[in-house]
């Protein structure tokens, strides 16, 4: 089941054709995209239909106002000319009243258009913010193999650049796709009205400037996407080397990262001169089929006033309605680059959301509340994906075992042998290919993931701040819970006299992560986490390792004291540890090798391997 939102497929590769046909499809091509990110955001844009078709109204009237603004001109012109003025019944007669009509249409047109950017950008606003929060949880929800198969510069990129360039777009594309439609019916309406022979000669060089905008869009979409590629990847050595920061300086190789810095920096910089360099060749099209739409309205045009078939008046309405339809269509030219952008940025979000997160919900999952804490492995099997297309072996095999309530069980074994992948199976941070986790007998399948896992306190090596205040740090479990029940686990941690200490106490932002804190501060901050969140299951891995003798004493203290009567799965090989616990788990290979009290390993269960002929890697 995938995450509820937006249902978009990413789009697969398309079959070679001719170059003809590649040239006679290229537009249809950057419409269906357009198409693609109107797609994309539909949902987002359902709660926000009064301001829609509010926009859609106001571009109405703005069309309207702009249609009449030159009549009065015609009028005037007519008048002047001899030709005979044919003003309507409830148009005031007389050159003032005629002039003030016109400033008049002029003002509630700018009104109008004021409205219309109002109200349209209000929406894409709306829309954007909507799917930038929709896309951070989204990419939050995909397994930890994707993000540890990304740099996270590019993740960056993704979540706050490419939305923002998708909302400046989207702004921008919504405005003017509103005008650009609604003028050119309404223009090409009255000018068929007016005179056919020249509305079919405006709108054949309208269709022309159409022609070229589509054509050029894709052109500029593939420049723009490679473009964006060269962006993601300048990104990711900047996140990399501030990241790396004081590892870069200790080994004063600083120098290289600027080299990196600069080859990277030189290939975006390439790609966005390409893409600025078809942006201006596409405005240059659109405007010379526009001039040339123009000048043979003016030849067309004075030959029809000679021969009486058109007033002087209705010329100048022709001539004023040209430029007011070439208006928008520069502007959509001009603003082709950021178009182009915007659909790029579109595509590789399009292709995000597409991803199905690891695991979710599935019909039917019920809540897990008062669960007793027995866990079981049932011929548990497991392969991260890039080991699955690459035919690497299990990184667990077969695991069974059972776990009684209340049970505190180490978790010993070689690097590679499993014991973090049995930990994250056991948070269902992923689910087994084979066999099954179960929590009091249940699949975890069956419990919806949210529930679940308010039941598990877990630690990990190393612990990860995000930039909150100390009190909203212990509380990342519990959010809800008072001040004085996180002084409470603060007090146990030993943590309560260190933060009074601190400037603004519980409220002190943690900068950089927690970075500046020592490695005793952070992990105690973690404990208080975990004691906070106070679940029947306690998941650790090895959350002293880092921690000099005495930091690593004090927390392991409390973390038995902490965990008297609740399942643990412990990660460690710390003897002090392994003694305290009630049975021994000792994986080799992905398999369960021995699983028995403290010094004394019994046999491995008596169940067989899953995939006989495949170790764990």
């Amino acid at each position: 089941m995938s995450i509820p939102g937006p249902e978009v497929q990413a789009a697969g590769p398309e079959a070679p054709g001719p170059p003809s046909a590649g040239r006679a499809s290229a537009a249809l091509r950057y419409f269906r995209k357009l198409r693609a990110v109107g797609e994309l955001l539909r949902p987002y844009a359902r709660p926000h239909k009064t301001l829609l078709f509010s926009g859609i109204a106001v571009s109405a009237l703005l069309t309207a106002f702009r249609l009449a603004q030159p009549w009065p001109v015609k009028w005037v012109v007519d008048a002047i000319s001899g030709a005979g003025v044919q003003v309507p019944v409830f148009v005031p007669r007389g050159l003032a009243a005629l002039s003030a009509l016109y400033v008049a249409f002029a003002l509630a047109a700018a009104a109008c258009e004021f409205l219309q950017q109002l109200l349209l950008a209000g929406l894409g606003n709306r829309v954007l913010a909507a799917f930038r929060a929709r896309l951070y949880a989204h990419v939050l929800s995909q397994p930890l193999a994707f993000h540890e198969r990304r740099e996270m510069g590019e993740l960056l990129t993704r979540v706050v650049y490419d939305t923002s360039r998708l909302k400046r777009g989207v702004n921008g594309i919504l405005i003017r796709t509103f005008q650009v439609v609604f003028m050119f019916a309404a223009v090409l309406a009255v000018l068929f009205y007016l005179h056919a022979g020249l509305a079919a000669a405006m709108g054949a060089f309208g269709v022309l400037a159409l022609f070229f905008m589509g054509r050029s869009g894709g052109r500029i979409l593939r420049a723009a996407r490679r473009q964006r590629k060269r962006e993601g990847q300048l990104a990711a050595v900047v996140a990399g080397g501030l990241h790396a920061i004081r590892e870069l300086q200790a080994f004063g190789v600083a120098g290289s990262s600027d080299e990196r810095f600069a080859d990277r920096n030189d290939k975006s910089l390439n790609r966005e001169q390409k893409v600025r360099r078809l942006g201006a060749l596409l405005t240059f099209r659109v405007e010379a089929a526009l001039v040339a739409g123009v000048c043979l309205i003016l030849w067309l045009g004075g030959n029809a006033v000679n021969s009486g078939e058109l007033s002087l008046g209705s010329l100048v309405l022709f001539v004023h309605y040209a430029a007011g339809l070439s208006s928008p269509f520069r502007q959509f030219a001009a603003q082709s680059v950021q178009t182009g952008r915007t659909l790029a940025c579109a595509d590789r979000l399009i292709k995000l959301m597409a991803r199905e997160p690891a695991v979710s919900d599935l019909p039917g999952a019920v809540a897990a509340t008062g669960i007793a804490g027995a866990l079981s492995f049932d011929g548990v099997s497991f392969k991260a994906p890039s080991d699955r297309r690459s035919g690497r072996k299990w990184i667990l095999d077969g695991v069974t075992l059972e776990i009684r309530s209340g049970e505190r069980v180490a978790v010993i074994g070689h690097n590679g042998a499993g014991k973090s992948t049995l930990l994250r199976l056991a948070l269902r941070l992923a689910d087994p290919h084979l066999g099954a986790v179960k929590a009091d007998g249940r699949d975890l399948k069956t419990y919806t993931l949210e529930s679940y896992r308010r039941q598990v306190s877990v630690m990990f090596q190393e612990s990860v701040f995000l930039g909150a205040t100390v009190r909203e740090s212990i509380a990342l479990g519990r959010p809800e819970a008072t001040l004085e029940e996180i002084r409470g686990c603060a007090r146990r941690c030993g943590l309560d006299q260190w933060i009074g200490k601190l400037e603004n106490g519980y409220e002190t932002p943690l900068h950089k992560q927690g970075a500046l804190l020592s490695g005793g501060e952070r992990q105690k901050i973690a404990l208080a986490r975990a004691l906070l969140r106070n679940g029947r299951l306690w998941l650790l891995d090895e959350p002293a390792s880092h921690l000099d003798a005495a930091s690593a004493a004090e927390l392991t203290r409390t973390l038995l004291e902490a965990t008297r009567g609740r399942t643990t799965l412990w990660v460690t090989h710390d003897p002090a540890i392994l003694s305290a616990c009630d049975r021994v788990l000792l994986l080799s290979e992905g398999r369960v090798s021995s699983f028995g009290a403290p010094g004394e390993l019994g046999p491995a269960p008596a169940a067989a391997p899953v995939n006989s002929g495949q170790g764990g890697s």
